[in-house]
C-alpha cells in the first residue's frame, strides 16, 4: 500500500523581533521570495513523488512552468546541465525553475541620491534531480559518503586534463609575449593565482522531512559566492540539487541581504518531501 501523501508545508517567514520591523525600513531588503505566490509542486518520479515549493517567476514569462508533473528516471531522460561550473555538468532532469530579486531597503541612504540603484541581487533558483556520474552507487542516508563523492568530482572536473583548471595552467605555460618569447615566470604565477577556480571548502548537513542534505557554496573566487547548493541523495544513482544561483548586482556589501537570503532557500528546502511508494506486494 502506498504511504500516505506528505503535503509540502506553506512558504512562511519566522516572525521578527518588534523592535527589527520597527526599524525595517532603514535596513531590511525588500523583494526575495513572494510569499502569495509560492506554487506546491508533485513530480512523480516513478518510485518515488516529490513535493516541493515554488516561486513564481519574478521575470521571464513562463520560466516558473513546470516541463512535467512526471518524469522518468531511464539513462537517456537525463540531459546535460546548464549549471556548468556549480554543479560540474551532472547529467540532469529539470523539475522546476524560478527566480527572484533582492532590493535594497526602503529608506536606505543611497536612495536621497539621484544615482542609479540597481538591486542587491538576482537569484535564479533551479530543482533537479541528476544522475551520479562513473556507475558510483551512494546510499540515501549517507551524507559522509555524499559528501566524499562530491569533494572528488569538484577536483576531478575542475583538475583532470581538460578542466577549468588545467585549461588554465596549460594556456599560462603555453603563453607567448608580443614578440613571440614564452612568458616570463612572474606573469604565468599571475595568470594561475586569478585564474584558478576553488571548490567548495565545507559541507553542512541539513536533516528535514527524513532528508539528509549537504549544504555548500560553489565560490570559484573569494570576491562573492556565485552559488548555494542544497544536495540529498534519493537513489543510489540519483540525487535532487536544489541550485541557488547568484547574480551580485550592487557594490554594496553582501551580508546585507545574505541571511535573508540563506532564510529563504532553507525555508523552501525545507519544504521538500519525498513520498516513497511501496514495493509490489508489500503490506
Amino acid at each position: 500500500m502506498t504511504k500516505h501523501p506528505v503535503s509540502a508545508a506553506p512558504f512562511k517567514r519566522p516572525p521578527r523581533p518588534w523592535y527589527k520591523r520597527a526599524t525595517a525600513a532603514f535596513h531590511a531588503p525588500q523583494g526575495g521570495i513572494p510569499v502569495a505566490r509560492v506554487i506546491p509542486r508533485q513530480v512523480d518520479c516513478g518510485s518515488f513523488i516529490l513535493r516541493f515549493l515554488e516561486p513564481s517567476a519574478a521575470f521571464g514569462e513562463g520560466m516558473g512552468t513546470p516541463d512535467s508533473d512526471r518524469v522518468s528516471l531511464d539513462t537517456n531522460a537525463f540531459k546535460e546541465s546548464n549549471l556548468s561550473d556549480s554543479r560540474t555538468y551532472h547529467p540532469m532532469i529539470k523539475l522546476g525553475l524560478s527566480n527572484w530579486i533582492y532590493h535594497l531597503p526602503r529608506w536606505h541612504s543611497s536612495r536621497f541620491y539621484p544615482v542609479p540603484h540597481p538591486p542587491y541581487a538576482v537569484i535564479t533558483a533551479h530543482w533537479q534531480l541528476e544522475r551520479v556520474k562513473h556507475d558510483i552507487q551512494l546510499k540515501p542516508d549517507d551524507t559522509t559518503l555524499l559528501e566524499d563523492y562530491l569533494r572528488h568530482d569538484y577536483t576531478a572536473y575542475l583538475e583532470s586534463e581538460g578542466g577549468p583548471n588545467w585549461k588554465v595552467r596549460d594556456e599560462a605555460f603555453n603563453g607567448k609575449t608580443i614578440t613571440g618569447d614564452p612568458l616570463p615566470q612572474y606573469q604565468i604565477d599571475h595568470i594561475i593565482e586569478n585564474g584558478l577556480l576553488a571548490p567548495p571548502l565545507s559541507y553542512e548537513v541539513l536533516t528535514c522531512n527524513a532528508m539528509h542534505w549537504l549544504r555548500y557554496l560553489w565560490a570559484p573566487r573569494p570576491a562573492m559566492p556565485e552559488a548555494l547548493n542544497y544536495t540529498t541523495t534519493l537513489l543510489p544513482d540519483v540525487l535532487l540539487t536544489v541550485d541557488f544561483h547568484i547574480v551580485r548586482m550592487n557594490s554594496e556589501p553582501w551580508e546585507d541581504w545574505w541571511d535573508l537570503f540563506l532564510e529563504d532557500c532553507e525555508t523552501l528546502v525545507k519544504s521538500i518531501a519525498c513520498q516513497r511508494k511501496a514495493l509490489p506486494g508489500a503490506d
